[in-house]
This record gives C-alpha cells, sequence and structure tokens, in this order.
C-alpha cells in the first residue's frame, strides 16, 4: 500500500522559505505532523540552523538533532514524522528530486522525507501535481519540485505528495486586481 503524505500550508511554505533562502546550498529541516498507516500529515517544515551547508551536501550534528527531538516530543502536540532537504542546481548540473545513496542509508524506517530540487528559470510556471506524484512549480526565477519517499520495513517508496494549498495559490494569486 503506498503511503500519500499531505502538506499543509505551513508546511509548504516553509519548505520554500527554507531551500530557496539557503539556494546553491543544501538545507535539512524536519517534519512534523501526524499520521496514519496509508496517510502523514506535514504540518510544519522545520529547518535546522546549525546544518553545515554545502553545495552538494548537507550534514547535521547527530547530537543536537536528539536534543530537538526530545524537545519536539516533550512540548508538542506534534510527531517528527520525517525530515527534508534540499538539492540545488549546481553550474550546469540540474538538481533533481531523486534521493542519492547518503540520502537512502540514513532515512529512518517509520518516516517520510521530502526532497526539494532547486533550479534556476526564465520563464513562470504554474504549481501542479505530476504524474509520478512530484508537485513542481516555479517562483521568482526558482524552478521548485517536491518529492517524497516514505520508508516501511526497509523498503523506500516514492510517496505522491498531496498540496491543494500548492496548486491553488497561483491561481488565486492571478485572481487579485492590479493596483491603477
Amino acid at each position: 500500500m503506498a503511503v500519500e503524505v499531505y502538506l499543509s500550508e505551513n508546511a509548504f511554505i516553509g519548505l520554500l522559505v527554507s531551500t530557496i533562502e539557503v539556494y546553491r546550498r543544501e538545507c535539512f529541516g524536519i517534519l512534523l505532523g501526524h499520521s496514519t498507516p496509508d496517510r502523514v500529515f506535514v504540518d510544519f517544515a522545520v529547518p535546522y540552523q546549525t546544518a553545515n551547508r554545502k553545495f552538494r551536501e548537507v550534514h547535521i550534528d547527530w547530537k543536537r538533532s536528539e536534543r530537538v527531538e526530545e524537545a519536539v516530543r516533550e512540548t508538542s502536540r506534534w510527531a517528527l514524522v520525517g525530515d527534508y532537504h534540499s538539492h540545488a542546481m549546481y553550474g550546469p548540473l540540474r538538481a533533481t528530486t531523486q534521493l542519492s545513496a547518503e540520502d537512502q542509508e540514513y532515512f529512518t524506517d517509520g518516516t517520510v522525507g521530502i526532497v526539494v530540487a532547486l533550479n534556476d528559470i526564465s520563464r513562470p510556471k504554474r504549481w501542479a501535481y505530476r504524474p509520478d506524484g512530484v508537485i513542481s512549480g516555479a517562483i521568482n526565477g526558482y524552478s521548485i519540485r517536491l518529492a517524497a519517499y516514505a520508508k516501511r520495513n526497509g523498503q523506500i517508496d516514492k510517496a505522491p505528495i498531496i498540496c491543494p494549498y500548492a496548486v491553488g495559490f497561483m491561481g488565486k494569486r492571478r485572481a487579485l486586481p492590479r493596483a491603477g
């Protein structure tokens, strides 16, 4: 059974802001929400401020990560449902949403992972669901793709992302009257 990943407006905006802010370098953060056996609801995307960001990789301090996870468990009604990171365009190499071997190695069983690929783009593109379960669109000169993966019983599978806010906000934005 395929797991579906539902992104809230807060999570979607958090993913965009934290990945665009450090564009050309990668970012890392955690996903907070709740889950059922076949759905993961992501309510918040929280970036790690102390992540060591590089052009083609990002490293975190595992002891700090444990502190953050413990703080979430003790102070919040949200559960840690997974993590996210970005892949950024590097020179002529376009970023993809594919998991690297290292991404797969550190993927925790029973969680989801979201990969945000950012590339330069010269023309606007509406946000849309792609046939492969990815959400893609463009904002401020960045082409952005979001893909989710779920790891269950040691098996990593792509998980379709559902985010009504993402596919609807461009339409809402265009509908606003222009100032004279």
